[in-house]
């Protein structure tokens, strides 16, 4: 086995290559990204984050902690206009305001301008701190090969300007887990200080941080009482760097929220649902107890709890999707075991896949020294504990980003074959190390759209959506060219335009599309479902969907695709579906529901039995049916539609989904007569 020892660099040199990686990264992002409009996501955080510097308090967008939102809201001008908040009411009409507030009120595309500037700076500023953390853990060559592998992957390049959580949390999760090696490493205070405030940031990224941080900390107890032959006083000691690293974490996220425990400096938790009901929905009774106790207890921000409720609800439990496109295979009720390995295979280019594999027999023959043997292990912990939790979900939907923590974790395995060919000075070893990044930069450098890179697994970005039905396909990014393709060809016929792709309608309509909904009224009677004009769709619709009735085949025949923007195209012709119609219904009466606060129970019912007739696996259409009948009295009806749910076979229905509707019916036929017996919560809402 071959000693790894740090080869001598010049401090400046060292430096100048770590900044110059960084810069790499967020040029090659610049190209990669350039023609992407916002993701669905941005606009909220953007908002959120402008209202949370101006001290509007932490109640929009509790779902993410604060630490991106602010950065983004501190560089937002002040001729950014952010309106008097109206009172909202579930999440549907926290985003119609949020919309409103960046369409209508704002220049969005100056706004996303100034927005990307502003993450490519803190990205670029994290990259810089995890590669002086690499050089002193691993030393120059092993930091410069990591960043480099990070500034050729797609799916980093495609998040380094986006308002989101999820590359902040890899970032902070992976400086987090250097700092905690080297503190193993030398149990010294300032390792303690510095393990302490990364952590507390990565608390501040993303609610998923905890299962990352779980790992390191069971790593971190486990080397310190590795000093017991030193006595107990050097136990004593390694545990009390441990409680004040963790106090100050804690302490830094309440920082972030002002210090304040409630959403508002007022004393208000003006959520759009209060804590208390986003707490009682929560199944798993471990994380409802756990939430609610330290709610009660003031252990942390209420807007932090809140969000992490929510957390639980979607990502943990599930957001009650029965169906999940891996690999090419449909399967039903939770995903498949190895969804987040088929996902990270799909995405990692084929020749970082290999300098990673080849990273591997090089670290089993390589004696590391401390540093680098506690590093890598902090690494590797973090990692494996987010991937745990991942497999241990129940919601694949939002694809590579949400282990990104493991992606970067790869990154510094990788950078591993490249710091030991530098220290071993093998010529051949340099030689295949080189090739595989000159290989990997050929693969990836002509892609003009990072978020939708795949590799040639799966048939390249094109044919990704043969295999596979979650974020990391498209977020909305195409709506520039929607948009310029509209005003050239599809404004001068004057016909209108149905969209079926990931764009908010207050954006459509606020850039002035010729953008119709199918239904625009509860009296609608085209009940065939019979359109005309120009129709966007995603690729994924060219596949059959025998689950949903959907054969484009059918769809399709009377259409001709006259253009393709990447995951999306756009048809021209006629469509008769009476089942689209019937989506579009829906759509229009959770409007009615949610956001105009309609109560006529019998015109909700008649029409979600239209609805019901044509998609009888729609979740929230059977749940809201069974919840109108129960609101006129009529049970058995009401039993009725949430049954149908359980007893249709097109989509089985996922299993927590169906425990909660065999409860709401055995709740219903316990209840006396006169008895009120609540409405079930739609499992879809968020």
């Amino acid at each position: 086995m071959t000693s790894f020892r740090h080869l001598p660099a010049s401090r400046w040199i060292g430096i100048v290559l770590v900044l110059a990686l960084a810069l790499l990264a967020d040029l090659r992002s610049a190209a990669g990204t350039r023609l992407d409009s916002f993701t669905v996501d941005e606009p909220w955080h953007v908002v959120a984050g402008t209202a949370y510097v101006r001290g509007e308090g932490f109640h929009l967008n509790p779902e993410h902690p604060p630490l991106v939102k602010l950065w983004v809201g501190a560089w937002m001008p002040e001729t950014f206009k952010l309106p008097p908040m109206p009172a909202l009411h579930e999440k549907s009409q926290e985003r119609d305001w949020v919309e409103t507030t960046m369409f209508f009120g704002n220049d969005a595309r100056a706004v996303q301008t100034r927005a990307r500037l502003a993450l490519w700076t803190l990205h670029g500023l994290m990259l810089v701190a995890l590669g002086l953390l690499l050089w002193r853990a691993f030393g120059l060559a092993w930091a410069c090969g990591t960043l480099l592998f990070l500034a050729l992957e797609p799916t980093v390049g495609a998040h380094l300007p986006v308002v989101m959580t999820d590359l902040p949390l890899a970032l902070s999760l992976a400086i987090a887990a250097l700092c905690a090696g080297l503190l193993a490493t030398t149990w010294r205070w300032p390792w303690a200080i510095g393990c302490g405030l990364a952590m507390g940031v990565a608390l501040a990224s993303k609610h998923s941080a905890l299962a990352g941080l779980g790992g390191l900390g069971i790593g971190l107890v486990i080397a310190a009482l590795c000093g017991w032959r030193q006595g107990r006083g050097e136990i004593a000691r390694r545990m009390a760097q441990l409680a004040a690293a963790a106090a100050l974490s804690v302490l830094l996220l309440w920082s972030m929220y002002g210090l304040h425990f409630h959403a508002g400096a007022d004393g208000r938790d003006a959520f759009n649902r209060p804590i208390a009901d986003k707490i009682d929905e929560l199944k798993l009774p471990h994380w409802r107890n756990a939430i609610a106790f330290a709610d009660d207890h003031r252990l942390l921000p209420r807007a932090y709890l809140w969000g992490l409720a929510d957390t639980v609800r979607t990502g943990v439990e599930g957001r009650g999707i029965g169906m999940h496109q891996v690999w090419g295979t449909t399967w039903y009720g939770n995903p498949p075991w190895f969804s987040w390995p088929a996902i990270l295979a799909s995405k990692l280019p084929l020749a970082l896949m290999a300098l990673l594999l080849a990273a591997l027999p090089l670290l089993a023959r390589t004696r590391l020294p401390p540093s680098a043997r506690w590093s890598l292990a902090a690494v590797v912990a973090a990692c494996g504990f987010h991937l745990v939790a991942l497999m241990g979900s129940e919601g694949i939907w939002g694809g590579v980003r949400h282990a990104l923590p493991i992606l970067v974790g790869m990154a510094v395995i990788a950078g591993g074959a490249f710091g030991i060919a530098m220290q071993r000075r093998s010529r051949a070893l340099l030689i295949g190390v080189t090739a595989l990044y000159l290989l990997a930069a050929g693969m990836t450098l002509r892609e003009p759209r990072l978020w939708e890179y795949h590799n040639e697994l799966v048939g390249g970005s094109a044919n990704a959506y043969r295999y596979f039905g979650n974020e990391g396909l498209d977020l909305g990014q195409r709506f520039h060219e929607i948009r310029a393709f509209h005003d050239r060809v599809i404004a001068p016929s004057g016909e209108p335009m149905y969209n079926e792709y990931w764009m908010g309608e207050k954006q459509v309509r606020a850039a002035k599309l010729n953008f119709h909904r199918r239904v625009e009224s509860l009296d609608d009677t085209n009940v065939a479902g019979r359109y005309k004009g120009w129709f966007i769709y995603t690729m994924t619709d060219t596949l059959p969907w025998p689950q949903w009735d959907w054969d484009p085949a059918v769809v399709f025949k009377d259409m001709r695709l006259v253009a393709r923007f990447g995951y999306v195209g756009i048809w021209h012709g006629e469509m008769t579906r009476p089942q689209t119609r019937a989506g579009s219904m829906f759509s229009r009466i959770s409007d009615y529901i949610y956001k105009d606060g309609g109560d006529d129970w019998k015109l909700v019912s008649d029409r979600l039995e239209e609805v019901v007739a044509q998609l009888p696996a729609k979740v929230d259409a059977g749940v809201e049916l069974g919840n109108a009948y129960l609101r006129q009295g009529r049970r058995s009806e009401a039993i009725a539609a949430y049954r149908g749910l359980l007893t249709q076979t097109k989509v089985p229905v996922e299993p927590s989904i169906a425990a909660q509707l065999k409860a709401q019916i055995a709740a219903i036929e316990a209840a006396p007569k006169d008895a009120t017996v609540e409405p079930m919560r739609n499992p879809w809402l968020e």
